[in-house]
Order: structure tokens, then C-alpha cells, then sequence
């Protein structure tokens, strides 16, 4: 499926509700072995070579964005010490404030474990909630996860090869939420709201280096 026919039939649908119809779609674009190349031609035929606006962070670039959702494409390396994990932020348990779906794209695909939060939320530093069963799921190509705002958190483990996933985020409709997205730690107490913030501010202050006096506020 080409990337344009994708965002056509997205457009179409409920994107909380009409589940399986995305799912499915995002098993078909994953098919789509140009993605990355199309995406790089048409960014550079558009804005030459500057990139402040078609990547998310260090490993993944954005092939579209709109005030719905957004659709990037991600690269995951095995590691081999300590350093490389906290880099790709491999181990770490974490929920978003967004619904996001994910598909395996190539490599053998890192493996995401799961667990349901079953408390009322907002949540409260420091206070394991109930959770539910773990579940695991290997993002191998063509496999699809879907996980709910707030409502389930996560952790990856590094694949065994290069790898890359699609991820649909859908933002969200209202601004007023019932919690934040929250790191837990080992014990799975939430211990910090929000996921990765020095390592976006670290690349934000390099791409800085790259683009001097330009804003990075759409990062």
C-alpha cells in the first residue's frame, strides 16, 4: 500500500472505534518497502536539507502529521552495554498520553511486555497500581500492537537485529486529561511523569547546533 492511499482510508475512519480497519491498513503499508526512500526524495525536493521538521527524535522520522495523528517510522539496534539500552530507552516501563498503534516493519522486531493498569486514574507517584496479567508481543513485520492512552504501560527490548516499526499516534481530542503518561520503575511504582524528557532535550539542543536561531518547538 502506498503511503498516500494509506492517509486516504485513515482519514475514513474512527480511529479509536474502527480498530481492526486500521490494523489492517497499517499491515499493509508495512509492506510498502519504499516508504523511507519516497519520504527523504519528496522532504528534500520540498525543503532541501533541512531536517527539523521530518524527524521525532534521533531514530525515527515523521512521514506525516496532522492535527489527528501522526504517523513516523522508527529504527531499534540491538546493544550490546548498559549505555546503548538508556539510548533507545530499551527496559524502561512507561504509558503514553495517546493511543498509539505500532507494526513491525523489518529485522526481527523488538519485543514489547505489557501490563494493563486497572486502578482509577490520575495515578500517584510512588503507589504500585493494580495491574493486570503481563502480556508479550515481538513486533516482528506485519505484527500490529495497539495500546490505549494511559491505560497500559510498557517496556522494549532491544531486537536481536536492526529494526523498524510504523507507529500511528492519535492525539488527543481534549486537553483536559485524567493523568499524565508516567516512567515506572522496576518495581512498578510510578516514579516520573513523562517518557525520555533529558534525551529530547539533549537532541533538541543538538539539532540547535544544527540549525542556529531556528526554533524546535514543532519537535
Amino acid at each position: 500500500m502506498k503511503l498516500d492511499t494509506f492517509l486516504e482510508r485513515i482519514n475514513t475512519y474512527d480511529l479509536q472505534r474502527d480498530k481492526a480497519d486500521v490494523i489492517e491498513d497499517m499491515r499493509q503499508l508495512a509492506t510498502n518497502r519504499s516508504l523511507l526512500s519516497h519520504h527523504l526524495h519528496d522532504v528534500i525536493q520540498r525543503d532541501g536539507f533541512a531536517i527539523r521538521n521530518n524527524i521525532y527524535n534521533a531514530y525515527a522520522f515523521v512521514l506525516h502529521s496532522n492535527d489527528e495523528f501522526t504517523l513516523r517510522l522508527g529504527f531499534w539496534a540491538p546493544v550490546e552495554t548498559h549505555d546503548e539500552s538508556k539510548t533507545f530507552i530499551y527496559n524502561l516501563n512507561h504509558n503514553h498520553d495517546f493511543d498509539m498503534y505500532a507494526v513491525g516493519y523489518s529485522g526481527d522486531g523488538y519485543t514489547t511486555v505489557v501490563r494493563e493498569i486497572l486502578d482509577e486514574l490520575p495515578l500517584q507517584m510512588g503507589k504500585v497500581p493494580r495491574l493486570g496479567k503481563e502480556r508479550s508481543v515481538k513486533l516482528a513485520p506485519g505484527e500490529v500492537l495497539y495500546m490505549p492512552a494511559f491505560r497500559e504501560f510498557h517496556k522494549q527490548i532491544a531486537p536481536r537485529s536492526m529494526s523498524a516499526s510504523l507507529s500511528l499516534l492519535i492525539h488527543p481530542e481534549h486537553s483536559i486529561r485524567p493523568d499524565e503518561a508516567w516512567c515506572f520503575d522496576d518495581n512498578y511504582k510510578p516514579f516520573y511523569p513523562g517518557v525520555a524528557a533529558q534525551e529530547t532535550a539533549l537532541f533538541k539542543d543538538t539539532l540547535s547546533l544544527l540549525n542556529p536561531g531556528q526554533s524546535l518547538a514543532a519537535l
